[in-house]
């Protein structure tokens, strides 16, 4: 909370200039197409003061209906209009910097941005524009208030850990351990959903409420049921910003990130600079928007498939007794060839699988990590879980641990047997494991 204070402090003055940060990715990009990807982003989502709102994205914005009250007289000189307004009453009081839409008046379908507002006398204040006269009477639309409720809850409770931008690299974060989830490529370990599927919102804010077990991400229970969902609400707007910048970075990367067009423009590679620069310069005027909006669009689709009825994992057959003779068919499971779960969590469970010697390949770089063990997707070195610890980050409910079998642990090498197992044999292999707490092995 210290490290946020001089940030809040200025409520009221100038903001700060803060921005989303952009990927490396994105910087190694020449700047001819660095330039207009940040653009398009900012332009699309806008900054974390100034929100951006556009139709097609699974967010709840928030927005709100009001009318000029009265207009205060001003002179010449001022840069700002000032009104009082009804109709915000019930609004989140903190609209400063939102879009402000005229529904009628003389500025009807023009945009205002709130650079002032007085929740206690109901006074908003935007910038002087010729065709921004307003009348009592006039109404208007604020739009993002919900967004904004949940960036606010966000900065004040997670930024620390997990960034302004959900990049995992908050001021806290170097001395964490595992480091805090990176929200931009849109994956989360512990969900309901099926293998391929995204988090549902229930699974995130169940984890905000419950926290991660042997983990640093803490119990927010404290919150309101409210609070949890306008944060889960913005966590996912800035996963659809992360992921929306990964796709369109990665349509340009192969030939135009500076080390690509060296290699273009060098004495082997044959090609004039300006012959490499005319070409993306043709890309970003032809293809770019449709790429865009393409990228935005498939983004979005997947989070609201993701809170379909039938993204979730649903065993088809009621867990099966937890008896002796299951948790022996579960144990044979754990040591046979069909699942090799023995390979990384060891004979006995210890988390020390002759997988834990090997150095593993990285499937992004195709180059071998320096560490010896598993990696998950972000790069963190991965131990496999001492299963006799009794600790299950992704709930501790036997459908939690059946679900972490179905769909395995998304991002990480652990696998999904919801296909070449059974129901009965997963169920099995959650009574062998969910016992292993309470064996002497």
């Amino acid at each position: 909370m210290l490290l946020l204070f001089p940030l809040f402090s200025l409520t009221g003055c100038e903001q700060p200039q803060v921005n989303f940060v952009f990927s490396e990715k994105t910087n190694e990009l020449v700047p001819e197409a660095a330039k207009p990807v940040k653009e398009a982003l900012v332009r699309q989502f806008g900054n974390p003061f100034e929100l951006t709102q556009f139709e097609g994205l699974p967010t709840d914005f928030g927005d709100v209906e009001g009318s000029v009250k009265t207009v205060q007289a001003s002179s010449g000189e001022e840069k700002l209009i000032r009104f009082q307004v009804e109709g915000l009453q019930d609004a989140y009081p903190k609209l400063l910097g939102l879009p402000l839409e005229w529904t009628s008046g003389k500025g009807q379908g023009q945009i205002s941005r709130i650079k002032e507002y007085n929740y206690e006398t109901g006074t908003i204040a935007v910038d002087k524009a010729a065709d921004i006269d307003p009348q009592p009477g006039d109404t208007f639309l604020v739009e993002c208030t919900r967004l904004q409720f949940g960036r606010d809850l966000y900065n004040r409770h997670c930024m620390h850990c997990h960034g302004m931008s959900g990049e995992g690299t908050g001021p806290t974060s170097r001395y964490l351990n595992p480091p805090p989830r990176d929200f931009r490529q849109g994956i989360y370990k512990y969900t309901s959903t099926k293998p391929t599927a995204k988090a549902q919102n229930a699974d995130l804010e169940r984890t905000v409420k419950e926290g991660i077990a042997g983990t640093y991400m803490p119990s927010f229970k404290l919150l309101t049921d409210d609070e949890v969902s306008a944060i889960v609400n913005y966590v996912i707007w800035l996963s659809i910003r992360g992921e929306t910048e990964k796709k369109i970075v990665d349509e340009l990367f192969f030939d135009y990130s500076k080390k690509v067009v060296a290699e273009r423009t060098s004495e082997d590679g044959g090609e004039s600079r300006e012959d490499v620069m005319e070409e993306l310069k043709e890309y970003m005027e032809l293809d770019f928007p449709d790429t865009l909006e393409f990228a935005t669009s498939s983004v979005a689709e997947a989070w609201e498939e993701a809170n379909m009825e039938d993204a979730v994992v649903v065993p088809e057959t009621p867990r099966v007794p937890d008896t002796p003779e299951s948790r022996e068919r579960g144990r044979k499971l754990y040591l046979g060839d069909k699942t090799k779960c023995a390979t990384c969590h060891g004979p006995q469970g210890r988390g020390n699988g002759t997988a834990t010697q090997d150095f593993w390949t990285n499937p992004a770089t195709n180059e071998k990590y320096p560490n010896r063990g598993l990696h998950d997707i972000w790069g963190n070195q991965l131990p496999p879980r001492d299963l006799h610890r009794g600790i299950y980050r992704g709930g501790r409910r036997p459908i939690d641990v059946y679900r972490r079998m179905y769909s395995g642990i998304k991002g990480t090498p652990m696998p999904a047997f919801g296909g070449p197992l059974s129901d009965e044999e997963l169920w099995d292999l959650v009574n062998y494991v969910m016992s292993l707490p309470y064996s002497s092995k």
